[in-house]
């Protein structure tokens, strides 16, 4: 593959993506509770958008899904494994990435809350 043919294959799979990834945040966060919209938002692109190399000696990337799928289709289903592993760290890496990014602004929140509660409660004792 020419090197100019491979860079437009990718620039049209990350518009593709993007757009997939957009219609599916449209969909989740009207359907699910909105921390789990942000869960299955950051797997949807972790597996989307995870590149793995397409031959082992190689250094050429391709999306990770696809690699996955040829693999099974083509070779056999343990030559899958191979490109499940990054898809598996990538999707681990950023749910626990929301998880705390979550947890941290419902701390601010409720913290935020308190603080405004108590200086409620001072304003009314004075």
């Amino acid at each position: 593959m020419e090197t100019l043919d491979y860079i437009l294959a990718w620039f049209v799979y990350l518009i593709a993506g993007l757009a997939l990834s957009w219609l599916f945040w449209k969909f989740a966060r009207q359907i699910f509770w909105l921390d789990l919209a942000y869960v299955m938002q950051g797997t949807v692109m972790a597996l989307i958008f995870t590149p793995w190399y397409v031959m082992p000696d190689q250094s050429i990337l391709a999306p990770a899904i696809i690699i996955f799928v040829l693999d099974v289709v083509t070779i056999e289903t343990m030559a899958g494994i191979r490109s499940l592993v990054p898809m598996a760290m990538s999707v681990i890496f950023v749910n626990l990435f929301i998880v705390f990014g979550v947890a941290i602004y419902r701390f601010r929140k409720v913290r935020k809350l308190l603080s405004l509660k108590k200086t409620r409660r001072l304003r009314q004792n004075a």
